[in-house]
């Protein structure tokens, strides 16, 4: 069993869990190799940051940086880092820009956990690549870094570098690295006990459909969101819904590429496969019915859908929850 040097850069109002998450995984990859007999533990983890001393999360407790990201001996295997709300001004930093660029080419894999996307953007590490960040900070990663391709509906990509979604999409970055590092036994038995979803998707999308609705000021919008949302079976094409709001079809589709940055279409497609996806994590209804309940109509419909959207096959999603429930 290879051992490999886990780093985590933090910044003053780091998000904690994005620190512990990632940490906890690590940790727990020990554990079973120390049960399991091993020699060799799999981690060491360390937290660096400016300076070495105490560093303040958002939520108020202090973590300890080990030591400092210029620390000269500091050879990383894996480099993640963090994010949090208050990493702005750790992205302008350019002094902390600089080592965390440094330091990341002296690591064999670099990620990022939440907006850290940024502090890599700013390092030119994400530059001609595709890469996923907490869906708040995507519209503005998109504006000061065009060379870079935002998906923000993603909750980890790797294309040559690691990025992820917020927060405990950390977690799930962290399992894949396990799953790549050490084999998917490992990380399913790391998943275990931590009593987290095993593997979510990397195109898994990171909000559902119900909070995106949430996001609009417009009472019209707002109440035929909650209109498409209960009758999934009803007509929801854009002539439909444009009677409904009494407006026309392209003032429709123009509010809803304003409030919510999509099309009438694209959101009736994402709530049928959100509630499509539910029903397989919830019930052993056949894919059948559940593509009648939704709306889909048949199941092809569905299984095209949802595997654009999530990133696998709806047999293959609901697996991996029929995996758990059997443990």
């Amino acid at each position: 069993m290879r051992h490999r040097r886990i780093v985590l850069a933090v910044f003053d109002g780091v998000q904690g869990l994005d620190v512990f998450g990632p940490a906890d995984v690590f940790y727990f990859a020990n554990y079973l190799a120390e049960q399991a007999g091993e020699e060799v533990m799999p981690y060491t983890v360390e937290i660096v940051a400016a300076q070495a001393g105490p560093v303040r999360t958002a939520s108020g407790p202090a973590i300890v940086a080990d030591r400092a990201l210029d620390d000269p001996d500091l050879w990383p295997d894996v480099l993640l880092v963090a994010g949090g709300l208050e990493v702005i001004p750790a992205a302008f930093d350019r002094s902390f820009v600089d080592a965390v660029a440094d330091l990341a080419r002296r690591s064999e894999e670099v990620g990022s956990v939440c907006t850290g996307a940024l502090v890599l953007a700013e390092a030119g590490l994400l530059k001609g690549r595709t890469a996923t960040t907490h869906w708040a900070l995507a519209e503005m990663l998109t504006t000061t870094h065009p060379e870079i391709s935002v998906d923000s509906d993603r909750l980890y990509a790797h294309d040559g570098v690691w990025t992820s979604a917020g927060v405990t999409a950390g977690i799930d970055l962290a399992l894949q690295l396990l799953r790549t590092h050490h084999g998917a036994s490992m990380a399913a038995a790391a998943a275990r006990h931590l009593v987290v979803y095993l593997q979510r998707a990397g195109g898994q999308m990171q909000y559902s459909t119900h909070l995106a609705a949430q996001r609009t000021d417009s009472v019209t919008l707002n109440d035929l969101l909650v209109h498409i949302a209960d009758n999934l079976q009803s007509d929801l094409t854009i002539r439909a819904l444009a009677e409904r709001a009494v407006m026309s079809e392209r003032s429709l589709h123009r509010l809803f590429t304003a409030e919510l940055g999509t099309t009438p279409a694209r959101h009736v497609e994402r709530v049928r496969v959100d509630a499509a996806r539910r029903m397989l994590e919830m019930t052993d209804d056949p894919l059948s019915r559940i593509a009648q309940l939704v709306g889909f109509g048949n199941p092809e419909t569905l299984q095209r859908a949802f595997k654009r959207l999530v990133g696998v096959p709806a047999g293959e999603y609901r697996g991996r929850f029929e995996l758990q429930r059997s443990r």
